[in-house]
């Protein structure tokens, strides 16, 4: 239903990738060893979370949007996880497709669209700052920040919930459709 969602969303709006910066991506996911209809799905994937973010984000690799602070990583259609592809477009500051992948690394809290830490996921690595949730799958999180760290989640009613201190993890049930927005610390 997701996919479904997003496809949607892309058909009825401008993705926020330049034409040109689009057509680069799927080169260099294609230079990464991916066939044309797994470059161009991917794409229309990233396509899709732009424009759901409405301007929040910029793509920076083929599977990769830097959110200022946090980093949204795309799995390859068919798969289940996101791996780097192409340039690291944040080094500097530390993200890449594989920080979030088998669990979030120290420092980071993750965000994953499905359960048992997969899909797309979201790892936020500055404190301060909310991300909104792209996702109404039941998905699931990680909060490998520094210890006792606390997660504020802002619910779509208003309400709030502090998380569980790092170290902590949910791996199943997490219902991201109530969800408006995290604050990692």
């Amino acid at each position: 239903m997701t996919m479904t969602v997003l496809a949607t969303v892309v058909s009825t709006s401008v993705a926020s990738a330049a034409p040109d910066g689009r057509a680069a991506f799927v080169a260099e996911a294609r230079e990464a060893g991916l066939s044309v209809e797994q470059a161009t799905g991917l794409q229309n994937e990233v396509d899709a979370y732009l424009t759901k973010l409405d301007g929040k984000g910029t793509q920076i690799s083929p599977n990769q949007i830097d959110l200022k602070g946090a980093v949204l990583n795309i799995p390859i259609p068919g798969e289940k996880q996101p791996r780097q592809l192409g340039d690291m477009g944040v080094a500097a500051e530390g993200p890449n497709s594989t920080e979030c992948v088998g669990g979030a690394r120290y420092g980071w809290f993750c965000a994953y669209q499905n359960q048992n830490l997969s899909g797309a996921n979201i790892g936020m690595y500055r404190c301060g700052v909310t991300w909104s949730i792209p996702w109404v799958t039941t998905g699931s999180w990680d909060n490998n920040q520094t210890a006792g760290t606390q997660p504020l989640l802002t619910f779509t009613n208003g309400s709030t919930w502090w998380m569980p201190a790092a170290r902590s993890v949910q791996t199943t049930g997490v219902n991201w459709a109530p969800v408006r927005n995290i604050r990692p610390c």
